[in-house]
């Protein structure tokens, strides 16, 4: 696996247990950048710099690092399993300056979205969960709550899940999938 453009591009990016993680794959990786940077579906056009990004069950980290590798200013990564964790520290110190990103550590029912999204200009989430997560549709729940209060902010979900997900205050703008991965872009409507 690798970074797949920008400055960084070529760069290896380390694996965790593929128990634990499921890596997201560099043809999925580079049509989800595809789908952000030229589609004509979303109301705001996404400009990658200076923009800050969220990557929510972070894993190896290859989204918040493709985003920091294309000009992204800022990426927080939130991973709570400690040997995911200690795999990401390392894939991202050994490609970014310390200045470029935050990882938390911590369960996610416990983090303050809105505080994060709010403090640091939050423009992409990017939310991977385990496909066979039991909470998801809490932790759905909790994430679209806090970005229906935002304009101008992707919720990006990697997920297999068959049923409809659906946000009263989110608009769905492009659904895809990519063998037993499904991509759904989401937008505020404010």
């Amino acid at each position: 696996m690798r970074i797949i453009s920008g400055t960084k591009r070529g760069k290896k990016i380390l694996l965790p247990d593929p128990k634990i993680t499921r890596p997201l794959k560099d043809n999925v990786k580079e049509n989800i950048f595809n789908i952000l940077i030229h589609s004509q579906d979303f109301k705001y056009k996404f400009e990658f710099n200076n923009s800050s990004i969220l990557d929510v069950f972070a894993g190896s980290g290859s989204f918040g690092m493709e985003c920091l590798s294309r000009g992204s200013n800022f990426c927080i990564f939130v991973e709570n399993n400690n040997f995911t964790h200690n795999i990401l520290f390392r894939n991202l110190s050994n490609n970014f300056d310390k200045k470029k990103f935050k990882i938390i550590k911590n369960n996610f029912f416990d983090v303050d979205f809105e505080y994060l999204i709010k403090k640091n200009n939050i423009k992409i989430i990017f939310f991977d969960p385990p496909y066979e997560m039991d909470n998801f549709d809490n932790a759905f729940n909790k994430i679209t709550k806090v970005i229906e209060k935002f304009s101008e902010i992707f919720l990006i979900i990697h997920t297999k899940r068959d049923k409809k997900l659906v946000s009263h205050n989110l608009i769905t703008l492009q659904e895809r999938i990519y063998g037993i991965s499904k991509i759904i872009f989401f937008q505020s409507k404010n």
